[in-house]
């Protein structure tokens, strides 16, 4: 790969300096690749192609979530470098950055969240079902973190209330094989940011997004087996596009 890191990359090494304590996953002892997070004989990052879009996404990680091998919103961030802004979330001292990303009036931001969720505070916000081409730049936030984390995350942000929310398509992916939820609606950030792709118009990027994702997902199973992944069609298909 190149020297060039992109925001989730830097966010993490951000993270990792201002650690007072190591965050001890399963598998510290493997011995990984810096970039991918995957075992050094798994590494996806040959296989890894850049997109371009006319949409961008915000990663709000959870501070954990930063740190996880089996994160996926990193994924995102791989493919769509440019497009692609990674924050810690605070409930009360979001980035200024990130404040300044949400005020700008060139951009429509959605949150990647079912607003009618128990618990709910503000019954009245805006659900997107549809995304429509505009001047601005549609902008998804994806709260990246577990789904209590998350629930918690949307809740308690009192400044992300005026944010309009959009809606997914109900049971449209299930696929990780690495962290499961107990709610088969459930979707990892990078299916999720799939289907705004898919929203938004742009079918190609999302196909590549959840080939990526699939990729990922063999690969770190390999890495938890600990045998190299088993080469298939889908990495030639992504090798394609690196050419």
């Amino acid at each position: 790969m190149g020297d060039v890191k992109n925001q989730f990359q830097l966010l993490r090494e951000r993270c990792l300096a201002d650690s007072t304590r190591e965050f001890l996953a399963r598998g510290k002892s493997v011995i990984r690749c810096d970039s991918c997070q995957l075992a050094a004989f798994a590494c996806i990052c040959q296989w890894q192609p850049k997109l371009e879009s006319q949409v961008e996404f915000v990663l709000l990680l959870h501070r954990n979530e930063v740190f996880k091998p089996t994160n996926t919103g990193r994924l995102i961030a791989d493919l769509l470098p440019s497009k692609t802004h990674a924050f810690c979330w605070s409930r009360t001292e979001p980035d200024r950055a990130l404040i300044e990303l949400l005020a700008d009036e060139n951009r429509q931001c959605f949150i990647v969240f079912p607003a009618d969720t128990p618990g709910a505070k503000n019954k009245s916000r805006a659900v997107f079902s549809e995304i429509r081409q505009s001047s601005k730049i549609n902008t998804f936030i994806l709260l990246d973190a577990t789904w209590k984390q998350s629930g918690r995350m949307f809740h308690l942000s009192r400044w992300l209330e005026n944010i309009p929310c959009v809606s997914l398509p109900q049971g449209a992916l299930r696929g990780y094989a690495v962290r499961k939820s107990h709610q088969d609606d459930y979707l990892s950030t990078a299916e999720a940011a799939a289907l705004c792709l898919q929203l938004a118009g742009e079918l190609k990027n999302s196909e590549i997004l959840l080939d990526y994702f699939q990729l990922f997902n063999e690969h770190y199973l390999a890495t938890r087996g600990s045998h190299p992944p088993v080469m298939t069609e889908l990495h030639e298909r992504l090798a394609l596009l690196k050419n």
